[in-house]
């Protein structure tokens, strides 16, 4: 069994919509047991949500606002909905969490055998850590005593995080720099989630191999600094073997009228129909 765990603050409950829609469209055979939707906002943006837009799964949504989670958060977004998504995988008994932003979006079935393979590791493969990210490659290396060379893929979202090793990471660092996990994790800054998690894997089993084997997540994600790359990102987008796609709000804007309409129909021959909203 798996669980999703997406998060989502007030300007995205559009997309959260199209992409409810989308895990009941694609995402039926990979053994969702709970869809937890955490809202990096107030309880009033909690409030409406409607458990209803995820279709037949709608029993197996639980919406739950940041609070609940009894630490404080810093005022910037980008950071306190990374440590929302490790308190979530935290908090998930079933053995892995598929982390989600709120405007990813799946556009072709997924099966579990796509995620994970017959010997029970997530497929995912691995990657280089981009320049950009060697800020946080170091701070990390100094908080486990490693060198860190490699990421898991696709190095953001979806992502698949084991649980257990979710509990053991929070456990442990929590103990290295002797300070509340999430109030040290956004105190960092420049660390992502994911980046963490591939640092205590090197830290605490030497490496990816124990619970992670080759494979691709087939995600292409346009983010705000690539707008002006958006024909060969949607090339990608439209290829039949991509998994999920999404647009960063910061990207949507840069657009022009054309384009945003590819992507809409886009969502819409993949039978996204809220997508009709965009």
């Amino acid at each position: 069994m798996m669980d999703l765990a997406t998060v989502v603050f007030r300007d995205e409950l559009y997309v959260l919509k199209m992409q409810a829609q989308s895990i009941e469209l694609y995402c039926q055979d990979i053994g969702i047991q709970n869809i937890y939707v955490i809202v990096n906002d107030n309880q009033a943006i909690a409030d409406q949500i409607d458990t209803q837009w995820w279709g037949t799964l709608a029993n197996q949504v639980t919406v739950i606002p940041r609070s609940a989670f009894g630490t404080q958060f810093v005022e910037n977004g980008w950071v306190s909905q990374q440590v929302l998504k490790l308190l979530a995988a935290s908090m998930s008994y079933n053995a892995w969490t598929m982390a989600l932003d709120a405007k990813t979006i799946f556009v072709r079935s997924v099966d579990l055998a796509d995620l994970i393979a017959q010997d029970g590791r997530a497929c995912v493969g691995t990657m280089d850590i981009f320049p950009v990210f060697e800020p946080a490659r170091l701070r990390i290396n100094q908080t486990y005593n490693i060198d860190l060379q490699q990421q898991l893929n696709p190095g953001g979202v979806p992502f698949l995080f084991h649980n257990d090793i979710v509990r053991s990471m929070i456990s442990e660092t929590t103990f290295l720099v002797k300070k509340s996990f999430p109030l040290w994790f956004q105190e960092q800054g420049i660390v992502t989630e994911f980046m963490l998690y591939a640092g205590y894997l090197q830290y605490k089993f030497k490496g990816f191999g124990s619970y992670y084997s080759q494979g691709t997540v087939a995600a292409c994600n346009l983010c705000h600094s690539e707008a002006k790359n958006f024909d060969g990102k949607f090339w990608r987008m439209n290829h039949p073997g991509t998994q999920t796609v999404s647009i960063h709000r910061n990207a949507w804007t840069q657009l022009t009228d054309g384009q945003k309409k590819q992507y809409q129909d886009l969502l819409i021959s993949r039978g996204i129909t809220t997508a009709c909203d965009l």
